[in-house]
């Protein structure tokens, strides 16, 4: 045990006095920088009635989300599904791992997102339409996903009446299972969007409540190597306009209508749409052929 004298003690003192205010001073300056971080991070809209979509440059290996019972999180490869599990769902920070590297943001509730897919291939930052916003991944007022693009979206939902009341042009793609039959009515381009229509024949009793439907660009399927698809890629596309939730009641026919990003596919390209039921397991997948797209009509 070491002893100190009074003089050495009185010594200590004095200097501890004097490094207290430096120390009480960092201490302070940790929240003003952390709450200046926060600050930057990217508002993704999410809301609790249709599905945001976060693709990334490379798979996908955790999601951490603040509040995770507000909110609903799913992983597909390189893609992270969300949806709120309320109205009005506070605010939350979520942190992704995709490949080695990290994405920071912040989910926050909007009633009608108009951005719903987050495109992060390019290193990270936010890209629209092929352009990138920030190099940084912070948009600083998120324009896009809050509500402030109403006159954009009340085109596409224009668009999207008038296919409606077209005549029928597709019924031979088509996929039939579980007595049911998804087939493609319509589809119509225009310099944004890609539009189409599908019919649902319910052969069944028991209504087919759609949950959401899912929109895969898919490249390369048909090369196969050691049982393997070689060189498969596929791009998550989220639906710019149509109702996320529809219902197609017992042995009835109902329609329903999408509107995705305009994209260009080869002639080995399809457009995989997946139709999930919400408290069921009778999913129906139907290939879309490229050139089917490629040669659509504009409207």
């Amino acid at each position: 045990m070491r002893l100190y004298t009074l003089p050495a003690l009185l010594g200590l003192f004095s200097l501890l006095l004097r490094t207290a205010p430096a120390a009480a001073q960092s201490t302070a300056a940790t929240p003003t920088t952390a709450l200046a971080t926060s600050d930057n991070l990217l508002n993704v809209a999410v809301s609790d009635s249709s599905t945001t979509y976060l693709v990334f440059g490379g798979p996908v290996s955790l999601v951490d989300v603040g509040m995770a019972n507000n909110y609903l999180v799913k992983i597909e490869a390189n893609a992270v599904f969300v949806r709120a599990r309320r109205k009005h769902a506070p605010p939350t920070p979520m942190l992704i791992r995709y490949g080695s590297k990290y994405w920071m943001g912040r989910l926050v509730y909007a009633n009608r997102p108009v951005l719903q897919l987050y495109d992060f291939q390019k290193d990270g930052a936010l890209s629209i339409n092929g352009k990138s916003v920030s190099s940084t991944g912070a948009a600083p007022e998120n324009e896009l996903a809050l509500d402030k693009e109403r006159e954009k979206k009340a085109v596409v939902e224009g668009k999207l009446s008038q296919l409606r009341k077209a005549r029928e042009e597709h019924q031979a793609v088509a996929v039939v299972d579980n007595d049911l039959v998804l087939s493609l009515a319509n589809v119509r381009n225009d310099k944004d969007f890609t539009y189409l229509r599908f019919k649902v024949i319910n052969k069944t009793n028991i209504d087919y409540n759609v949950d959401f439907t899912d929109f895969q660009l898919v490249e390369n399927a048909q090369k196969k190597f050691l049982a393997r698809k070689k060189n498969e890629a596929r791009r998550p596309l989220a639906p710019s306009g149509g109702s996320p939730n529809q219902v197609i009641t017992g042995r009835t026919t109902g329609y329903l209508t999408y509107a995705i990003p305009l994209y260009a596919a080869t002639e080995r390209g399809f457009l995989e749409v997946t139709l999930r039921e919400l408290n069921g397991a009778r999913v129906l997948v139907l290939p879309v052929p490229s050139r089917v797209i490629n040669r659509a009509a504009t409207i």
